[in-house]
């Protein structure tokens, strides 16, 4: 698992993370959030992007990354149906790409 420090967008991700479980010890690091909480039977709907509202003051933060040393493994597990999208593998780009303030689902997230 990938611990905070090892996340290049940690500072960005956590500012503005839609997990609503605040005790996740995966919070902004979106995609061993996303990988777990898809997998998970003690909380598959109420984290990352279960309807979560998009704070607008973060509309802003742009990510640092191009790649990421998790970036085969989350292509191989991700659920977005765009299949041609760049940011395919980069789960935290993705979030930060198609989480709307309206709140909703992204692909990668149901």
């Amino acid at each position: 698992m990938a611990m905070a420090e090892q996340c290049p967008n940690y500072e960005i991700n956590i500012q503005m993370c839609p997990c609503l479980e605040e005790s996740c010890s995966r919070r902004g690091i979106c995609c061993e959030c996303a990988a777990y909480h898809r997998n998970s039977t003690q909380w598959p709907e109420t984290a990352c992007m279960g309807g979560a509202r998009r704070p607008e003051d973060t509309l802003n933060l742009q990510g640092l990354v191009s790649s990421c040393d998790n970036q085969s493994r989350n292509a191989e597990a991700c659920l977005c149906e765009a299949q041609d999208c760049p940011r395919l593998g980069l789960c935290c780009e993705c979030v930060r790409h198609h989480w709307m303030p309206e709140g909703g689902k992204v692909a990668c997230f149901r």
